[in-house]
Order: structure tokens, then sequence, then C-alpha cells
């Protein structure tokens, strides 16, 4: 059994759930640059990581990928203040690869401070439900800012059409001071009955990456 991205915490988790859910999960293993330009899969950005999935439906490639610049408003300002973030799910077919979904988001913040990053740590992918489909769970972060605030969260899983999310802020614990942030929100077909166990997956995800312990 293969864990994506090869997390210490996604391992444990994933297993636990995988065994309680009857599931299994899919295999997959981390590629690099070479192999998707040798698949003349576009780039879009710098490449943060990428891997390599097979499930019963046949054989996928997970790539996120970061770009930076400035702002739309100071083009020659030297700022890093437009940062995009995108999550690419291929599949084979006929030799040649399709895209099935993406998910993009980004951050506009000139003059203040930019951040937007994956949770590349714990970018896992699944098989919840035990339909031989691999699931794809991507955590990311957004900041726009000038002071000691919390970030924006998002946790997406995809599996195929199906795009489940939890929305939120990070969790700020500063040195002999109350806790604030960590509100969030789901989807609210991730409430239903009918997905607990991804649910219940996600929110371990949550809480692993809305935990914002700063010095």
């Amino acid at each position: 059994m293969k864990i994506a991205f090869i997390p210490a915490f996604s391992a444990g988790l994933l297993l636990a759930l995988t065994t309680a859910c009857g599931a299994r999960t899919p295999d997959s293993e981390p590629v690099d640059a070479t192999y998707l330009e040798a698949r003349h899969i576009a780039s879009s950005g710098k490449l943060v990581s990428a891997q390599r999935i097979r499930d019963q439906e046949g054989e996928h490639i997970l790539v996120l990928q970061r770009k930076a610049g400035p702002s739309a408003g100071s083009p020659k300002s030297g700022r890093l203040e437009h940062i995009e973030l995108n999550a690419a799910y291929y599949s084979q077919q006929n030799n040649g690869w399709k895209q099935d979904w993406t998910v993009h988001d980004f951050v506009e913040c000139p003059g203040l401070d930019a951040m937007a990053d994956f949770f590349a740590s714990s970018v896992s992918v699944t098989d919840i439900n035990g339909d031989g489909k691999a699931e794809l769970t991507v955590p990311y972060k957004l900041f726009c800012g000038g002071g000691i605030d919390s970030y924006t969260v998002k946790v997406i899983l995809r599996e195929g059409t199906l795009k489940l999310a939890i929305r939120g802020k990070s969790e700020v614990k500063l040195p002999g001071q109350p806790s604030f942030g960590g509100d969030h929100e789901y989807d609210k077909t991730l409430l239903t009955p009918a997905y607990a166990t991804y649910k219940k997956h996600m929110d371990q995800v949550w809480m692993t990456v809305s935990a914002d312990a700063r010095p």
C-alpha cells in the first residue's frame, strides 16, 4: 500500500481510515518534471509536486503547480503580489492524456503581504468508499494582509465530477495569548449521511493543516 506524497501523518491516518472502511488505497508514486514533459503535460507555473496514480479506471497523473508575480496594477513593482495555485488531474486515453478536472485559486494582494501554498505533505490519494476509483484531497492556504491574521484554508476532495470542500480560517496560536481563528464551513453535501466517511477523512486533514502556531 502506497500513500501519496509520503507524509508520515497521511500514512497513519489513511491506513486507519481505509482499514475502517474496508477500502484500498490506489497505487501512487511521485514523478518529476521530466516525466511530465515526456507526456506533453503543459506547465502553468513552478512544479510543486506530481503523482502517478493507478486505480480500476487506469492510469492518472495529479500535478500541483504554483505561479507568482507582480499584481496586474503594478507589473514593474518587483513584488510577488499575485500568486496562483493550480491542481490538475489527468487520465490516460488513447496514448495521450486528458485533463479531467482542475482546482484553481489565487490571491491578488497589491501593496500587502501575499502568500499562497499547497500543503503538499497532506495531499492524499484514497479510496474511502471502496469503489476502486481514486479520491484526491488537496489542501492549500491563501493570505493577503499586513499583520498577524489567519490564513484562508481550503481542503478540497475530488472524485471525478464530485467536489467536496471545507473552507475557513487557520487557528492562530501565539505564545501566552488566546488562540483565534479556526472557524470553517462545510459543503452541504459533505454534511449528509452518505458522505460521513469522506467528512471524517477531511476533518482530520483540516485539523492538521489549519493549525497555525507562530513564534
